[in-house]
């Protein structure tokens, strides 16, 4: 028998979702997580997350008894793509139809410059054929990172979902309309205090924090392509 699902103890907005981004910089995920979805670093480059196999193992047994309707892993991709795709595939050890990877795509304040659209483009690929393959040319369980004032390191975009990092107002998209069109959610905080009306975190734990406005759990996760976790 599953779980009933329950409610989140946190402030929600209603007919959005909220879901924390966690690294080896928070604590372990704990058990008693409010939120539906969750989003968990597996890795920056080669650089293994120190908290990822806790964390991916209280992530799956949340996925298990339904707790969370989905879950976001993520890497951050840099130009050597193919070694950051095969530790970010390892380190899962396997594929679970609720489970999306994120192509997390940043300049790192001038690290990376120029078009890198070949080698986001090459992981977002290589991790879709690894979730399923792809529906039509559209790649499957796979959603991307990127914040407008990058678009120049990712301007050939794929046709996935973004997550769109503005804190405290809504995204702009007059440099990056295409992406726009992509967007699915907002990261609208760090946890310091940036829109003070919705959660900076769970419990003690400040993060950075996520809405999908205007989309319940199980509609984030049609979007996202997971499959729907039944209730007993």
């Amino acid at each position: 028998m599953r779980k009933r699902l329950r409610r989140a103890r946190a402030a929600r907005m209603k007919g959005s979702t909220l879901f924390a981004d966690v690294s080896e910089w928070q604590p372990p995920l704990p058990d008693d997580y409010p939120y539906r979805w969750v989003a968990i670093r597996s890795n920056d480059g080669t650089y293994r997350d120190r908290r990822f196999e806790a964390n991916w193992a209280t992530v799956r047994r949340m996925l298990d008894d339904g707790r969370l309707v989905g879950a976001i892993v993520y890497a951050v991709v840099r130009p050597n793509w193919e070694e950051t795709l095969a530790v970010h595939l390892e380190m899962q050890g396997e594929d679970r139809p609720d489970v999306v990877t994120m192509a997390d795509a940043e300049s790192w304040n001038g690290q990376i410059v120029g078009d890198h659209s070949d080698a986001f483009n090459g992981f977002v690929a290589g991790a879709s054929a690894w979730r399923g393959g792809t529906v039509g040319e559209r790649p499957v369980r796979c959603l991307g990172y990127l914040n407008p004032n990058d678009i120049g390191i990712w301007p050939n975009l794929p046709d996935i979902p973004f997550v769109v990092p503005s804190f405290g107002a809504p995204p702009d998209f007059a440099a990056a309309p295409e992406l726009g069109r992509r967007y699915v959610a907002q990261q609208y905080t760090d946890g310091a205090g940036h829109r003070a009306d919705l959660p900076q975190g769970y419990g003690k734990v400040h993060c950075d924090m996520n809405i999908a406005h205007g989309r319940d759990p199980w509609q984030l996760g049609d979007v996202l392509g997971t499959t729907e976790i039944p209730v007993d």
